[in-house]
C-alpha cells in the first residue's frame, strides 16, 4: 500500500458497486455494474457537484422505469492501529476507513410506493454484495498485499443504513428520496 490509499479505497467501493469506470466531461463515475438493473445508474466515488444528471439515475435499466438511484462515497472517521510483531520494525499496521454510501433516488412513477419498494431491494442487494466478497473485488497482485480491501463490512462496527427519506412535489410530480450505507473498509499493510 503506498501514500494515496484514501483515494483507492474510495476509487474500489465505487468501482464494485457502479461498474466500469467512466470519465466524460473530465468526471469520474462508474456505470453498468451489478445493480444497474435493480436502479443504481452511477456511483461516484466523490461528492457530484450541482447533481447528476437524470438520465445517469436510469442508465441501465428496462426502458419506461420511472425512477433510480446514484451513488456516491464519502469517508468519514479513519482508525489506525498498528500491531508491533517482532519488534520497531516489523508488523501491521490497520486502517478501518468508516466509508459512507449516500444514494439519491428521484422517482416519476405516479406512486411513490413503486420506487420506494424497489429502493428497498436494491439497498438489499448492495448490502448482500458486501457480504457476496469482503474485499470488494479488490483482490489483485496489483496491491503489495494480494489485496487493497482486506475486509468490508465485517468490524465491530457492522453495516449501518439510515432511515430512507423520501419528498414529494405536489399531483403526483417528482419524488426525491435516498438514504445512507456506512461500513468499515479494512486495509492492511506490512509496517
Amino acid at each position: 500500500m503506498s501514500a494515496g490509499d484514501r483515494r483507492l479505497v474510495r476509487e474500489a467501493v465505487a468501482a464494485y458497486f457502479g461498474g466500469t469506470l467512466e470519465t466524460a466531461d473530465a468526471g469520474i463515475y462508474f456505470q453498468g455494474g451489478p445493480l444497474s438493473a435493480l436502479g443504481l445508474g452511477t456511483t461516484y466515488p466523490y461528492k457530484i457537484k450541482k447533481g447528476a444528471p437524470d438520465q445517469y439515475y436510469t442508465l441501465g435499466e428496462t426502458a419506461g422505469t420511472g425512477w433510480g438511484a446514484v451513488m456516491s462515497v464519502a469517508l468519514a472517521e479513519v482508525f489506525i492501529k498498528r500491531t508491533a510483531m517482532g519488534g520497531a520494525v516489523s508488523g501491521w499496521r490497520e486502517r478501518h476507513y468508516t466509508t459512507v454510501c449516500s444514494f439519491d433516488v428521484i422517482s416519476y412513477e405516479p406512486h411513490l410506493e413503486t420506487a420506494e419498494a424497489a429502493f428497498d431491494d436494491l439497498a438489499d442487494a448492495f448490502i448482500a454484495l458486501i457480504y457476496a466478497d469482503r474485499t470488494l473485488g479488490t483482490t489483485n497482485v496489483i496491491y503489495p498485499m494480494g489485496r487493497l480491501i482486506t475486509q468490508a463490512g465485517e468490524w465491530a462496527t457492522g453495516i449501518r443504513a439510515s432511515a430512507a427519506e423520501w419528498s414529494v412535489e405536489e399531483d403526483r410530480g417528482m419524488g426525491r428520496g435516498g438514504m445512507e450505507i456506512t461500513f468499515d473498509c479494512l486495509t492492511m499493510i506490512a509496517a
